[in-house]
């Protein structure tokens, strides 16, 4: 049972700590763009020899309300025991610092079943931008079983990598996160699926996936493609990457366009 303590609330952020399966993890819930910005500065001085290495994974998460058509209302990040929930619906700022984070193609953002984070992230009020979109684990952790994780739970992917059990209630997932104040289950759902993101990250060495140039080329389709002449045509060039393997499509303009 995860159990969320109240440590310090300030006219700035609410710092919480969270008891689960015997680690105690700091949690920052916070609205305010310096708040952020001191975060990520520790997070990053802390974590500098992974970030050098080109190693540093962060643990990701969206949470919105209502439908798909939604923005973001909620960022949340993990790196080691440190956990950030950033309350995009009330931030009147975000800082610099951040969008720099999220477009540095040296970082390794991973999660669970967030096809729609980095579009929630860029329909939200401040556009948030990502280099690409964050790691599925469904398709990348790895069991010792060798046991197909892509449709399954968060809870069960978690058991099977890491060998404990969490609780991820779906009415909390479904519950309103654009409160200026959110609950105690809000905090932990949000924080245990953005710590167990990074645990299976790290574990499964997700950095590889990116530094190997072949998941760093998940971009959005408009923006991974070039135009080149062959034999007088013009030609676009677009890249496609699927379970590891680079599909070159080469479509002709010219008989496209006719």
């Amino acid at each position: 049972m995860d159990t969320v303590t109240t440590r310090k609330i300030s006219f700035q952020h609410e710092l919480h700590e969270i008891h689960t399966v015997g680690t105690e993890l700091s949690v920052t819930v916070t609205a305010k763009a310096s708040v952020v910005r001191e975060w990520l500065s520790s997070r990053l001085y802390f974590r500098q020899q992974y970030v050098r290495r080109k190693r540093l994974v962060v643990g990701l998460g969206v949470q919105w309300t209502g439908g798909s058509d939604s923005p973001a209302d909620t960022l949340q990040l993990c790196v080691g025991r440190r956990c950030l929930i950033f309350q995009l619906a009330h931030a009147k700022s975000v800082p610099k610092k951040l969008r720099t984070f999220l477009l540095d193609a040296s970082h390794t953002f991973v999660g669970f079943w967030n096809h729609l984070d980095r579009r929630k992230l860029e329909s939200s009020e401040h556009g948030l931008e990502m280099v690409r979109d964050p790691l599925d684990l469904r398709r990348y952790a790895k069991t010792e079983d060798g046991d197909d994780l892509t449709q399954a739970s968060v809870e069960e992917i978690v058991e099977k990598c890491l060998g404990f059990e969490v609780e991820q209630r779906s009415e909390i997932s479904m519950s309103n996160w654009n409160d200026e104040y959110l609950s105690d289950d809000q905090i932990a759902y949000a924080t245990i699926d953005a710590r167990c993101a990074f645990l299976i990250g790290r574990k499964s060495r997700a950095w590889e996936r990116t530094a190997s140039g072949v998941l760093g080329l998940i971009v959005p389709t408009l923006e991974f493609h070039r135009f080149t002449r062959i034999d007088e045509r013009l030609i676009l060039v677009f890249v496609s990457v699927r379970d590891d393997k680079i599909d070159l499509d080469l479509t002709d303009i010219h008989k496209r366009e006719g």
